[in-house]
């Protein structure tokens, strides 16, 4: 999964960190629930919960295409039939890495910006 992750750009690594949908527009979607995230490219809002609309919207949207992809045999170790394939299990994963991937951006990871460096 981790992979399939990456190949999103929705999980943070060594010098890369995800990008932030537009606030506005995550906005309106907790309120009215109008658009929502792009299934071609869900961002994880980073000020977000998990409990949010936004977030939930983008785990299910990674976890139906994670297993889309699985089914297409895209990653061959693993198999659609395992009982870690179930849509639940799929789901817990991907969120979990998730919010790693949200508390490390929330600065317990994230390189300050040079602005401040420069300020010292």
């Amino acid at each position: 999964m981790r992979k399939f992750l990456e190949s999103k750009g929705v999980l943070a690594k060594k010098d890369y960190f995800p990008d932030e949908p537009e606030a506005r527009l995550v906005n309106v979607f907790e309120d009215h629930g109008i658009m929502g995230p792009d299934p071609n490219s869900p961002h994880v809002c980073l000020t977000w919960t998990f409990k949010g609309k936004w977030n939930k919207e983008v785990v299910e949207i990674l976890t139906a295409a994670f297993i889309l992809a699985v089914k297409e045999g895209r990653y061959k170790p693993v198999q659609y039939i395992w009982p870690q394939m179930g849509e639940d299990e799929v789901r817990k994963k991907c969120q979990h890495k998730l919010y790693r991937t949200q508390y490390i951006c929330w600065g317990h990871g994230k390189p300050k910006s040079n602005k401040l460096n420069r300020m010292y």
